[in-house]
Parts: C-alpha cells; sequence; structure tokens
C-alpha cells in the first residue's frame, strides 16, 4: 500500500522469500519432514571435463589446435565470471592449464590434484607436448601432469583431501585399469562453508567409494560434489548417491529437478549425446534451482561444460536459536513484521 511503513515492505519481502522456500521444499518431502527450509542464498558451480591432453579415443585432438588452445583460459575464466561461479570443477585436465587459468582468472584460489603423467599409464605425456607452447610451467613438483583441479572464488581453509581411487569393481574383459583420483577443498562457499569435491570415476572405481570417502572429509559439513562419473543417471552404481526420492543417497543433483518433479536425467554433457558428467548438493542443504549445458565457441573439448545454481537453505531440526552460521528468515521476519514500530 502507498505509504506504508519500510517495515511493512521489508516483512512482505522477507515472506516472500520463506514462501519460495516452501515451495522448493514441496520438491523434497524428506527435508520438508525435518521442518521448512529457509533460503540463506544461492551457489553457482561449473563442471567441465576438458580433455586436456586429447584421449584414445582421438575424439578432442583434432579441437586443440594452437590458435584454439590460446583461447582456452580467457573462455573458461568468462564463463566462470560471467556467470559469478562459487565452485568450479575441471576433471581430464592438464597442469599447465592450472598456470594459464591462474593468470586469467585473478582472486580464484586454485587446488590441482595429479594423480597421471600425460593422461595414462604408458602413453606419451600429451600435456607437456600440447601445452608447452604456452606456458613453461606445465609439471609439478611430483612430475603428475594430468589430473583434477577446483577453482574456489572465496579461497579455502586448511588442508585439502587429495586421494588416489583403488579399484574395487571388477573390470569389463580386457579392459585396461588406470584407478582416478578424488579432490576435496574446504572454505567459505556462497553464504556459508563447504567441502568441495571433483572426481573423475572409470568402470573399475564406484561411485559409493567416493561417497564414504568425501563423508569421512567432510565430518557433516554441507558438500558440493562434482565431475565425469562415466555413468548414465540412471545407472544402479548412481543410486548410492541421488536422493530427492529418486535414490538411497544423500544428494541432489543440479539438473535433476526439472519442473519441480525430481528425475534422474538431464541435457547430454558429452558430444556424443550423454550425460555423465554431474553436480551433486548434500540434500540437506541444497535445493536445485537450475541448471545448463554450456558450448564453447571454438570447441575445446568432447565434453560440454556443466553449471547448476543450488538454493542453500537450513532445514531446523529444532527451533532456530539465531546463532551459528545460517540466519533464521522466520526470526528476521517476526522482528520486522508490520505494524511494529522500528
Amino acid at each position: 500500500m502507498a505509504g506504508g511503513r519500510r517495515g511493512d515492505a521489508t516483512g512482505l519481502v522477507v515472506w516472500g522469500v520463506v514462501l519460495a522456500a516452501l515451495v522448493i521444499g514441496r520438491a523434497h518431502p524428506a527435508a520438508a519432514a525435518q521442518g521448512a527450509a529457509f533460503v540463506n542464498g544461492m551457489v553457482n558451480v561449473l563442471t567441465y571435463n576438458v580433455c586436456a591432453s586429447g584421449n584414445k579415443a582421438g575424439t578432442c585432438v583434432a579441437d586443440l589446435t594452437y590458435a584454439r588452445r590460446k583461447t582456452w583460459a580467457r573462455q573458461v575464466a568468462d564463463l566462470i565470471r560471467s556467470r559469478k561461479v562459487d565452485v568450479a570443477s575441471f576433471t581430464e585436465m592438464c597442469y599447465a592449464q592450472v598456470s594459464l587459468l591462474k593468470r586469467a582468472l585473478p582472486g580464484y584460489r586454485i587446488v590441482w590434484y595429479g594423480y597421471a603423467r600425460g593422461c595414462g599409464p604408458g602413453r606419451s605425456d600429451g600435456c607437456r607436448r600440447l601445452w608447452g607452447d604456452l606456458t613453461d610451467e606445465t609439471t609439478p613438483p611430483d612430475g603428475l601432469t594430468f589430473g583434477v583441479a577446483l577453482a574456489l572464488r572465496d579461497g579455502t581453509e586448511g588442508p585439502p583431501l587429495r586421494r588416489r581411487l583403488r579399484v574395487d569393481h571388477a573390470p569389463r574383459a580386457g579392459e585396461v585399469v588406470h584407478p582416478r583420483g578424488l579432490l576435496c577443498a574446504r572454505g567459505p562457499v556462497g553464504p556459508g562453508r563447504a567441502v568441495s569435491c571433483v572426481t573423475h570415476l572409470s568402470d573399475t572405481e564406484t561411485p559409493r567409494q567416493v561417497l564414504r570417502l568425501v563423508t569421512s572429509y567432510a565430518g557433516g559439513d554441507p558438500v558440493i560434489l562434482t565431475g565425469d562419473f562415466n555413468r548414465m543417471p540412471k545407472d544402479p552404481q548412481l543410486s548410492s548417491l541421488y536422493g530427492m526420492g529418486v535414490g538411497d543417497g544423500p544428494y541432489a543433483e543440479v539438473d535433476a529437478a526439472s519442473c519441480g518433479v525430481p528425475v534422474r536425467g538431464g541435457e547430454a554433457t558429452t558430444r556424443g549425446g550423454r550425460k555423465i558428467d554431474y553436480i551433486f548438493g548434500t540434500e540437506a542443504d541444497y535445493r536445485p534451482l537450475r541448471a545448463a549445458v554450456i558450448d564453447t565457441r571454438p570447441e575445446l573439448s568432447d565434453h560440454r561444460a556443466l553449471t547448476g545454481t543450488f538454493a542453500a537453505v537450513t532445514t531446523p531440526r529444532t527451533p532456530p536459536s539465531g546463532d551459528g552460521p545460517w540466519r533464521d528468515i522466520a526470526q528476521e521476519s517476526r522482528r520486522r513484521r508490520p505494524g511494529r514500530r522500528r
């Protein structure tokens, strides 16, 4: 109403946020049963398999010309900045790209974990061969030039988790076994603190193994888990991750809530038409809002970047005290309810 007190308008805005949170919460009965979910802010995430040293199938090498590689860091940095990305993760990455991205993305903390030379046992070091003409920083101290990385807008706290995965699933006949890695880092993410992780699985390492490692490291903190899982959404092994009523795991997937109805699907993230890259967030802490798969021009990989936005929420199990890192929006609205003098 025109001429109303400032407190009236503020109260309406705050309750609008509360109602939006409740609408989001209806798509997640398990969380809603614990109490109303209050939105505390948004978290923007990106994951991208960059196929940086080519692959056995040769589906990237034609795109990794000098002219295109010169644009890689700028394109990726522009994508991260334009979408205000809080957590970016990279798989099939060369260490050389870390140095290039640091120059193009000042202010972000980049955490690296190398678990192979080149791009696999017994193969030439494609990382040095392909990126050595753009930077002298192609090799980290441990000599492992190929792996995964995180770029975190608000930095890190404490030591990261770097773990080589073990074979815990029988390989298919004739399959070459080369276990890959998991990288996690703790720090501020959006409105609170969280653990951010990236992994790249082959057929011989299971999502359940990753879940155990991440859960142990996180110690109850909110988690953003991303990467190339090399499995389609309906693969039974992903049931250990998916929550939202479509699996028995603890995570919401950012591309799995089209029109508010959780499904195990999403837009293809590879040039070949498969969705095998994912952005998960612990369901108790995050609600998926939107996702998009991004094509770069020119193409630099046989994957496409997956981006997504979560609403960061708190779902109180007891009456909120007002303490801690999350602000209770309902309390804020009561302090500013209509008719109360300021």
